[in-house]
């Protein structure tokens, strides 16, 4: 597999300020039962599409990551929202786990309308081990039929049982 570009992802539980060609934005955990952002307590994103230093403040979470699908895409400048997902699979079943994803689950994504960019990483520091990261138009797309329809295919399914340490973030508020 060609290696990716670099990523340097960060969630804060307090805004970690402006810096210099990082995105930063807002939201929290995801509430599974309403789809929706938690807004309480709050969380933020940062996102650098490159290998950073460590920050002032400790995040929550951090994560230094290699992009494995689709290559060497940078980040969107113009998504209304991020979701993040991360976990580590069984591995035992990581093989099977990359293929679903890289064959199905971001193919999928990335044609379901307002979804910018479906991406995929491979921690080189920080766990869970794998993160996705979907640029979107607006964070409602995660209570849509289609992206629920996303998932819950028979294959996804049958993965979900082989993975663990799953985290849900959305961020809906683009600072800088």
């Amino acid at each position: 597999m060609a290696q990716g570009s670099d990523l340097t992802l960060r969630i804060f539980d307090h805004d970690p300020g402006a810096e210099a060609g990082v995105q930063t934005w807002k939201g929290g955990a995801t509430d599974l039962s309403t789809r929706t952002v938690a807004a309480d307590p709050p969380r933020w994103l940062t996102i650098a599409d490159r290998r950073q230093g460590a920050p002032g403040t400790g995040p929550l979470r951090q994560w230094a990551m290699e992009q494995i699908n689709p290559g060497a895409m940078p980040s969107p400048e113009t998504a209304g929202g991020v979701i993040l997902v991360s976990m580590t699979p069984d591995p035992a079943r990581e093989e099977e786990f990359n293929d679903w994803y890289n064959l199905e689950h971001i193919p999928h994504f990335n044609r379901l309308p307002g979804v910018i960019a479906a991406r995929r990483f491979r921690a080189i520091e920080g766990n869970p081990k794998y993160v996705a990261l979907y640029h979107v138009e607006t964070t409602d797309i995660y209570a849509t039929q289609g992206w629920m329809a996303a998932n819950e295919t028979p294959w996804i399914l049958r993965m979900r049982r082989f993975q663990r340490d799953r985290t849900y973030f959305m961020f809906q508020q683009r600072i800088a």
